[in-house]
């Protein structure tokens, strides 16, 4: 099932907290330029250089954009997994399935060499905080986008790099952060994160590549009990005191939120029962 889509789009809209000015915004001009709407015309892909490589990425231009010109679009950047590509994320989290996943620029960043920063097999050349930097950056002058509503999400080493994101200041400009069978290799304690985020994240029990209990490393190195890290962000968001609130069997999954500072489930996560390494 792709609810966890919507159910992701309408927690974004709804937990976000504000993101920090950001220090370049869309002009007017690239709020006046048309673009080939849907998933990149195809097959095309655009490139941006970033530190020392060229760097790809896939854009989804939302049905309507050419004839609301001026209109603000808020932005999803959405990252593969390992090895993956951006469209194997399109056809992943599958957000234009869903009235409301319509009304996003939705793009898809490739990783280089098909992998993201925070994993020990990624290249460690590569600055994949500072590609989002400069690829935000580029959008702003191409694409008319609110930037009070710009949020991250990603899969399993994209969900990880998502974490990773929202735990430096290049996440400052996003307002919240998504992830499904997050593979959290640089997230291992409490301290690892010192950020106030909205963060929501979906995890399969039964995952065999992400464990929800790991007991011995991921391919990427450490990883950390997925309850204990959602815990550890109601902490980082909420106070040292945060309390959670755990909901009953829901269907097939439950919840865990914690809410603070007049914002209901900043922090929330879905535990899905009998799933394994999904996108759910």
């Amino acid at each position: 099932s792709t609810s966890y889509s919507m159910r992701l789009l309408a927690t974004l809209a709804l937990s976000a907290f504000a993101a920090s000015p950001a220090t370049a915004s869309s002009s007017s001009a690239a709020c006046k330029k048309t673009h080939q709407e849907g998933f990149n015309n195809g097959t095309s892909s655009h490139t941006i250089h970033s530190g020392d490589f060229d760097r790809t990425y896939a854009v989804k231009v939302p049905d309507g954009y050419n004839q609301n010109l001026g209109k603000k679009w808020p932005l999803i950047l959405d990252f593969h997994g390992n090895s993956g590509t951006p469209w194997q994320q399109y056809q992943n989290s599958r957000y234009f399935d869903y009235p409301g996943g319509q009304q996003y620029l939705v793009v898809y960043p490739a990783g280089y060499d098909g992998s993201w920063q925070g994993a020990s097999y990624s290249n460690k050349n590569v600055n994949d905080l500072q590609f989002v930097t400069d690829l935000t950056a580029r959008l702003k002058t191409e694409y008319c986008i609110d930037e009070s509503r710009m949020y991250a999400s990603g899969k399993s080493n994209g969900g990880g790099f998502v974490d990773l994101l929202a735990c430096s200041d290049n996440g400052d400009e996003f307002s919240a952060f998504a992830m499904a069978a997050a593979a959290l290799y640089s997230d291992t304690k409490l301290s690892d994160c010192s950020k106030k985020r909205a963060i929501l994240e979906s995890h399969g029990d039964k995952d065999q590549t992400i464990s929800y209990h790991p007991n011995e490393d991921g391919s990427g190195g450490p990883l950390p009990d997925v309850g204990e890290w959602v815990s550890w962000w109601g902490q980082r968001t909420c106070g040292s005191n945060a309390e959670a609130d755990y909901s009953k069997d829901l269907g097939g999954y439950n919840t865990t939120t914690y809410s603070c500072n007049g914002r209901s489930e900043a922090v929330k996560h879905y535990r899905i029962f009998e799933l394994g390494h999904c996108w759910p």
